[in-house]
């Protein structure tokens, strides 16, 4: 996947509001719904779901504009979401652990 300077930007501007706590991409109930049950507890990242995650954010990451990202949100399956979300909040915590001095 090839993805250009501007959409790189995109991404991580939300990326970088999502964590100070401002998501623009999914709504609170929906991420708090999904991740009451934390992705550590389920067997997660096997080699289906990585594929899968892999082609969900490709077509994603395709979107050029907010409201296209958004849209494309509200076209896909339950399951499929469920995956966005769990795969970006894995990145957000990743990049909030990344970015702390102080690791316990």
């Amino acid at each position: 996947m090839n993805i250009s300077p501007e959409k790189l930007e995109q991404i991580e501007y939300l990326l970088s509001q999502s964590t100070q706590g401002i998501h623009l991409l999914f709504d609170n109930v929906s991420i708090a719904k999904i991740l009451k049950n934390p992705t550590e507890n389920l067997d997660f990242f096997t080699v289906e779901n990585i594929k899968k995650v892999q082609s969900i954010l490709a077509e994603f990451i395709e979107r050029k504009t907010l409201s296209e990202k958004q849209d494309y949100l509200k076209r896909i399956d339950k399951t499929t979401y469920e995956l966005l979300v769990r795969t970006y909040f894995n990145i957000v915590d990743n990049a909030v652990l990344e970015s702390t001095p102080h690791k316990h």
